[in-house]
């Protein structure tokens, strides 16, 4: 090998490393865009998120202000109507119809409920009378059976077999026996 050669090797090495070195840059500038990329990208999500927050807490809070706007609207409303319902400006008189059209449709709906508890209630009674009529029916033909069987076993009839009934051809009835034992100078 020459001298040239030699010089050649050693220069491709050198400009190998800063290559190298360059590409490792590069990567590393890449890494570091990454990395603003998704730090950019976490506060990003970072913000939504807390605004989100921060708009459904005043969603919350926007509700609750209109409830309570709706409550005083309703509360002077029924104030008007206790006080001027009859004679009422004429221009509210369709809105006061609507009122009282409403009103009525409560009481409607709730004699309905009142109604359908009441019938709920007696149809209830009804059924439990029933058990209880079914029950004591129950008990009592019970205690009907047990009579009737205690009864029949102590009154039923001995039954007759053959040598029952030869026995007691042999052994004399009980008047017969107290006249055989009686002494003879009474006979």
């Amino acid at each position: 090998m020459s001298l040239l050669d030699d010089l050649g090797g050693k220069l491709n090495k050198l400009t190998g490393k800063l290559k190298d070195a360059d590409l490792g840059d590069k990567i590393s500038e890449v890494g570091n865009n990454v990395a603003d990329a998704l730090s950019m990208g976490a506060k990003t999500a970072y913000g939504r998120a807390k605004n989100a927050a921060e708009v459904g807490g005043l969603k919350l809070k926007l509700a609750d202000a209109r409830k309570e706007e709706a409550a005083a609207f309703e509360k002077f409303g029924r104030r008007y109507m206790e006080l001027h319902g009859e004679d009422a400006d004429p221009d509210l008189l369709d809105e006061i119809e609507a009122i009282k059209a409403a009103g009525r449709k409560v009481e409607s709906i709730r004699k309905s409920i009142e109604d359908s508890r009441a019938a709920q209630a007696a149809a209830e009674a009804e059924m439990k009378e029933k058990a209880e009529e079914q029950k004591t029916a129950g008990a009592e033909e019970d205690a009907g059976d047990e009579f009737f069987e205690t009864v029949t076993e102590e009154e039923r009839p001995a039954e007759h077999t053959e040598e029952g009934d030869a026995a007691e051809e042999k052994s004399p009835s009980e008047p017969e026996k107290a006249a055989d034992q009686q002494p003879d100078d009474q006979n």
